[in-house]
């Protein structure tokens, strides 16, 4: 029997925000916020391949960002931190924040699926309304993401948050070609110990976190191993592009 659907509402995905002073995180409930939206704003990668109809395209990598708009509460501490970077113009690490999002939908163990990042606060306006004084502007992304699972207090207002996993979000497009820029597929990526393999296209997307890597292994029978391939993984998609020659 198909399971029977029931309709979510927006109260039961909660956003929390560490508001700690100190290395012992206080996950606090963002309340009194009007809009807390998300976009992914994925980045694609497009091509068209001259034996084929038609564009193909790969998302690799995403760069979230959350808006925000709430009404202004003495005593809100969430909104003190926010309005303290605003009113300040604080940039670079004194301008970060770690909000920790609970789903309240996905009950694991005594807790919920919960996933945390960093974000750096870029404020836009305030004071649009008469009613009453306003903030708003967007959370971006500064990290990678961390699953874990967020057990509650008895009134759902503070989260404490144990990680499972950190998720690795800054993908490598390797693109393997030959000399007459023919795609090479099965061609072996070798990156500290695990390979990889091109598709047909000669791609292959690897997430990785965000360092140098170098020494790195690109291999395929009847062409020219390449032992020092190197790239740099920042915050965002890479697009590696490599040259094997046939074997003489």
């Amino acid at each position: 029997m198909m399971p029977k659907e029931q309709l979510v509402k927006r109260s039961r995905k909660v956003a929390f925000m560490d508001v700690s002073t100190t290395a012992i995180a206080n996950f606090l409930r963002m309340t009194k916020f009007t809009e807390i939206s998300k976009s992914k704003n994925p980045t694609e990668y497009s091509r068209t391949y001259v034996d084929e109809d038609g564009e193909v395209t790969d998302v690799t990598g995403y760069s979230e960002e959350i808006s925000y708009n709430f009404d202004l509460h003495i005593g809100n501490l969430v909104h003190e931190k926010i309005i303290d970077i605003t009113d300040n113009e604080k940039t670079g690490a004194d301008a970060l924040v770690r909000i920790l999002q609970v789903d309240f939908t996905k009950p694991i163990g005594a807790g919920y699926e919960a996933r945390l990042r960093t974000y750096s606060v870029v404020p836009d306006s305030e004071g649009d309304s008469t009613d009453a004084y306003t903030y708003a502007g967007s959370f971006r992304k500064n990290s990678n993401m961390t699953i874990g699972v967020a057990t509650m207090n008895a009134d759902n207002t503070v989260a404490t948050f144990t990680a499972n996993q950190e998720v690795a979000e800054f993908p490598v497009n390797f693109l393997v070609t030959d000399s007459s820029n023919n795609m090479i597929d099965n061609a072996k990526i070798t990156i500290e110990g695990t390979s990889y393999i091109t598709d047909a296209t000669g791609l292959v997307t690897v997430f990785l976190d965000a360092k140098a890597y170098s020494n790195i292994t690109i291999e395929k029978d009847g062409y020219t191993t390449q032992n020092n391939v190197s790239v740099t993984v920042t915050d965002k998609a890479v697009l590696k592009e490599v040259e094997l020659e046939e074997a003489a």
